[in-house]
């Protein structure tokens, strides 16, 4: 699984590092071989404010001057301590993630668990490039958090690394580890709406009417009105009775339709987005459609889970069918 790091030789070697001393896992614990710390700028500047207090402290034989420099150099160590202390043992696991349209910020769901008794705060979660979330632990043993990453490209979608880091309790140092969660979305074309699917009229007890005087498929008797068709009048009964009455005819629209490949235009991605826009079209319009692309064909069928089956169709497209192991689309 490669690492989303800016392009490079050091960035290459190190992501390269990562995959042999973290290896991707869908549920990872943080430990020692895992956890990275060092000291921000404040951390720095602190230190260097120890190193002078020492040489003041010297050059002046001052006993007070070091006992302020021991006093916060314990404190920086004993920040290192729970620093280090508010990752370890920090339990990521991937829990899923409902996949969206290109060009969406695709949600993803994470689950943060820490050990028993032991509170975490201050912990921030993010993919590169995206919004962090910022995790406490106090009361429950594990939350649920939802992260963003904006998707580019149909098929299956892994963002990479995720960056996990803590400046807790006092800013004077950064623990920070990269996770390879092994997350993973399927994301479908984006759609393009206002096409139209090509209709076919039959003769059957179904579906829609659509031509109700133009047929010979005859459906029922009814009062004459003003404008029909003199020559549907029942003349027998107009005779018989005084009342006219006409026969009505009916054509009927087959429900059923198939989203054809050859039956829209564009390039390859565009008959992609058309065809998805068809589909969320027929979908909420509660009818039955099947799916004709090169290499698949599907009966029509309605439902939430047969609109899943075209959308993944034909977000895998020339694609693979399952995401593998080690790569990212």
């Amino acid at each position: 699984m490669s690492t989303q790091f800016p392009g490079g030789f050091v960035q290459k070697r190190f992501g390269g590092w990562l995959e042999r001393r973290i290896p991707p896992s869908s549920q990872i614990t943080l430990s020692q071989d895992s956890i990275f710390i060092f000291p921000t700028s404040q951390g720095i500047a602190f230190g260097a404010l120890i190193v002078l207090l020492i040489l003041g402290a010297i050059n002046y034989q001052s006993s007070l001057i070091y006992g302020v420099a021991f006093l916060l150099g314990s404190l920086f160590l004993v920040t290192i301590l729970h620093t280090f202390r508010n990752l370890s043992g920090v339990q990521i696991e991937f829990i899923g993630s409902p996949g969206g349209f290109v060009g969406e910020d695709i949600e993803f769901e994470i689950r943060v668990s820490r050990s028993t008794g032991v509170g975490r705060e201050g912990i921030s979660v993010a993919w590169p490039d995206t919004i962090k979330q910022w995790v406490d632990i106090q009361e429950k043993e594990a939350c649920t958090i939802k992260l963003f990453v904006k998707a580019d490209q149909r098929g299956w979608f892994n963002p990479g690394r995720m960056l996990i880091e803590t400046y807790y309790p006092l800013g004077l140092l950064r623990a920070w580890t990269w996770v390879d969660l092994t997350a993973v979305a399927l994301i479908y074309p984006r759609p393009i709406y206002g096409e139209s699917p090509l209709e076919s009229t039959t003769q059957k007890d179904n579906g829609a009417l659509v031509d109700p005087l133009g047929s010979d498929d005859f459906r029922d008797v009814r009062e004459y009105q003003a404008g029909d068709p003199v020559k549907h009048i029942i003349w027998k009964s107009y005779a018989r009775t005084g009342k006219p009455v006409i026969k009505q005819y009916g054509s009927f629209l087959d429900p059923r339709f198939i989203l054809d490949w050859s039956a829209v235009p564009g390039l390859t991605e565009e008959r992609l987005s058309r065809l998805t826009g068809l589909a969320l079209d027929a979908a909420r319009s509660q009818r039955d459609y099947g799916l004709e692309i090169p290499g698949t064909q599907l009966s029509p069928a309605c439902g939430a889970n047969h609109l899943q089956t075209v959308l993944k169709a034909l977000a895998l497209y020339g694609l693979l069918e399952v995401p593998a192991a080690g790569t990212e689309n």
